[in-house]
């Protein structure tokens, strides 16, 4: 696949969303990376701080982070000819890690190194003093700049830049200006991206729509607020660079703690040094250091403070439930063949129209459990989402089974039960949730009498101790599953919630959110069936 691209391209493969680009005919061009980074190192100099000015001389992350940004390229039927690759880039990174300077720096490039005349660049933010941040570097950069300097003209009432050899400007957007500013047409900076409103975006939301080669580019770090737009980018990013959803156009860098880290896990100085890709030069370890043991000492809420704005870790009521390594290192291909001698125990969470249904199934094997899940999904549902997750190729795939309607048909469970009861013959008990369940429990009861249901209760009460019990198997290694790729999807973004009273219990990130946990569930249940009726050989009734 990747063996298609020239090899200067197969250097700058670093994700699964850049291997499908090149399956599309993109390309890394060379001298368009190089032309962006020295502008900046020739052209800017910094105004604050030790280094006011210096000129810009780029760190290794911003280097490589402009490089990928421009550098990428694809031709356009449209244009005839070869257009950047990216038009949004989305930049989450900690606090003091230089993110204002280098988007100023964009933005002058933008108006007069990108070679488009009656170029359109807006600094934008929640508000006017936010936008102002970004903006107040741009000005003083092109003061400093003689080349810029002389082709430029600042207006001091409003802090316009009017770049004249290709009568360009650059101009402040935020959402406390935008009256009458729809149809704006051309390039946005946006700092801070985890507290734009909507009202800011919905003037962004077709900005550069008639241009060859607009650019979005948002800086931000992690915020508290899960149902925002940042937070919204945020998840789009993660499911791009996964390749979960197609689109070539945005680029998404984060630098920060592994998604699902612990507050412990925040302790160590090689995450701190991982999350602050200018550590040694705009991060001095020592002040660090000595920041991070206030917040340590002034109790958990300033520690999370803390690892929002240092460690760029979202702040949320939900906290995501599994480490994505943890998940990735359990995966164990096997077919129901290699295990079809060993006592088994299923799990099933039903649904009718918008959620999957998932039936899971759990084999001991010594000390080890074996995780197979079969998952089910509308027709309509995953057309109306094809573009929120990779429904089509699951299923293309053997990962997932969409059934054509509106309805999830329990005919389709009942017949790949029968099957697996054929296989595994050692099958003995089914866990279910008992939403839908009804008849497809009579029908179990009048088909396989041999087996028991038990049902599992909903409640963060009974639940919060199989959650642990499977996080805890899947860390030690107890745990496998077989690299189904819709679930490592659901295990990506399932989320686990504190109630009033303590206890913890399995979610989604929102409500509305087309992103599915029911695989998930089906997977604790099979488990705890497993630890909790077929190794006890009957139904341990804990509830």
């Amino acid at each position: 696949m990747i063996k298609r691209a020239d090899a200067v391209t197969r250097e700058w493969v670093r994700n699964r969303s850049d291997e499908l680009a090149v399956e599309a005919g993109c390309r890394f061009d060379p001298e368009r990376a190089e032309h962006v980074c020295t502008f900046f190192e020739t052209e800017l100099r910094l105004y604050e701080g030790e280094c006011a000015g210096q000129p810009f001389r780029l760190m290794e992350w911003q280097r490589d982070l402009l490089s990928r940004a421009f550098g990428w390229v694809c031709y356009s039927e449209d244009w005839g000819r070869d257009i950047r690759r990216f038009r949004k880039v989305s930049l989450w990174v900690a606090k003091k890690n230089g993110k204002s300077p280098m988007a100023a720096g964009v933005g002058l490039y933008l108006l007069a190194a990108d070679g488009e005349s009656g170029q359109k660049v807006f600094s934008a933010a929640k508000d006017g003093k936010q936008a102002g941040i970004v903006h107040t570097h741009a000005r003083q950069m092109v003061l400093r700049s003689p080349n810029l300097r002389e082709a430029c003209h600042i207006n001091k009432a409003t802090g316009r830049i009017a770049y004249e050899p290709s009568t360009s400007i650059y101009d402040v957007l935020s959402g406390d200006n935008i009256a009458g500013q729809e149809g704006l047409n051309g390039s946005v900076i946006i700092d801070e991206t985890h507290v734009v409103d909507a009202r800011l975006l919905k003037v962004l939301e077709y900005m550069g729509a008639s241009r060859s080669e607009p650019m979005q580019f948002e800086v931000s770090t992690a915020g508290n607020n899960p149902e925002g737009y940042g937070r919204r980018q945020w998840d789009y990013g993660r499911q791009v660079v996964a390749g979960d959803i197609t689109d070539q156009e945005f680029l998404f860098c984060h630098y920060g703690v592994e998604h699902g880290a612990s507050d412990e896990d925040c302790e160590s100085e090689d995450v701190w040094k991982a999350a602050n890709p200018s550590w040694g030069v705009t991060i001095k370890p020592s002040e660090f250091r000595r920041s991070a043991e206030r917040a340590r000492n002034k109790g958990l809420s300033d520690w999370r403070t803390f690892c929002m704005y240092r460690l760029n870790r979202w702040l949320e009521g939900a906290d995501p439930w599994l480490r994505s390594g943890d998940w990735s290192r359990a995966a164990e291909p096997f077919t129901v063949e290699d295990v079809s001698h060993l006592p088994a125990s299923a799990g099933m969470d039903l649904s009718k129209t918008r959620d999957m249904s998932a039936l899971n199934v759990t084999w001991i094997d010594g000390d080890i459990h074996k995780q197979k899940t079969y998952l089910w999904l509308t027709e309509n549902y995953a057309a109306i989402h094809r573009d929120r997750a990779r429904f089509e190729e699951w299923s293309e795939r053997g990962f997932l089974s969409i059934i054509p309607g509106e309805v999830i048909r329990e005919s389709w469970i009942r017949e790949r039960f029968s099957t697996l009861v054929e296989e595994s013959p050692q099958l003995e008990c089914l866990v279910y949730d008992k939403t839908y369940a009804q008849s497809f429990v009579e029908w179990l009861e009048d088909t396989h009498p041999h087996i028991v249901a038990v049902e599992f209760p909903q409640s963060s009460a009974f639940m919060e101790g199989p959650i642990d019990d499977f996080a805890s198997q899947l860390i030690e290694g107890t745990l496998k599953h077989d690299g189904n790729l819709c679930m490592q999807w659901q295990a990506g973004h399932c989320e686990v919630k504190e109630n009033g009273k303590g206890h913890r219990i399995l979610q989604k990130p929102a409500r509305n959110d087309p992103r599915k946990i029911d695989g998930m569930v089906a997977s604790v249940m099979g488990l705890w069936g497993c630890n909790h009726v077929t190794a006890n050989k009957g139904p341990l009734l804990v509830y």
